[in-house]
């Protein structure tokens, strides 16, 4: 039987929230394995331990000649229509190559990444649980613009690019990193004050 006392921290999702081996199928039990302290799920019979991963992901901005690609899901707000592409990086695969494989699939567009805009990492209890989220601008160089499961498709100027939905976090972030890219930094006394 599994440890009845067998508790995980809320940001471990409930996929993951083994409670038998997958290797040998013993019940788990949590345990401190090493000098850091911090009690692991693990397996008596084999020694297997578990060490849940972070989620990984990306936005991106999408340029096509002087403007920005926005996708416009439905059941957003009239005011703020807008999202970026993005979505989750495979088992893998590493986040230049995600954002080009996501942006294809949400967009039809061939992408090639130009720059990482930094990225940010979001605790969350949530699916899919903590996330570190990777944030690149790239260029359209083929494809055929067309909406799919995340809606239609658009190309805007900047200056004409629609707000951004509340409810698309990760689409505001990497807009407001983009626009930052973009802006030369104001200089502040206080930054060489101290």
């Amino acid at each position: 039987m599994p440890d009845d006392s067998l508790t995980y921290p809320e940001t471990i999702p409930p996929r993951l929230r083994y409670r038998f081996c997958p290797l040998c199928r013993t019940a788990l039990s949590r345990k401190i394995l090493a000098e850091d302290g911090i009690a692991r799920v693990c397996c008596s019979g084999c020694g297997w331990v578990h060490y849940p991963g972070n989620s990984l992901g990306v936005g991106i901005v999408i340029r096509v000649g002087d403007g920005l690609v926005a996708l416009l899901p439905p059941g957003e707000p009239t005011e703020a229509p807008a999202a970026l592409p993005g979505g989750h990086v495979e088992c893998g695969e590493s986040p230049e190559a995600a954002a080009v494989r996501e942006a294809r699939e949400e967009t039809g567009l061939d992408v090639e990444v130009i720059r990482c805009l930094g990225w940010y990492y979001e605790s969350r209890a949530d699916y899919p649980g903590p996330m570190a989220t990777f944030m690149f601008e790239t260029r359209a160089k083929g494809g055929v613009l067309k909406g799919g499961q995340e809606g239609t498709v658009r190309v805007y100027p900047l200056d004409r690019f629609p707000a951004i939905s509340p409810r698309r976090g990760g689409s505001r972030r990497t807009m407001r990193a983009f626009l930052e890219s973009l802006e030369p930094r104001a200089f502040r006394m206080e930054e060489v004050e101290g």
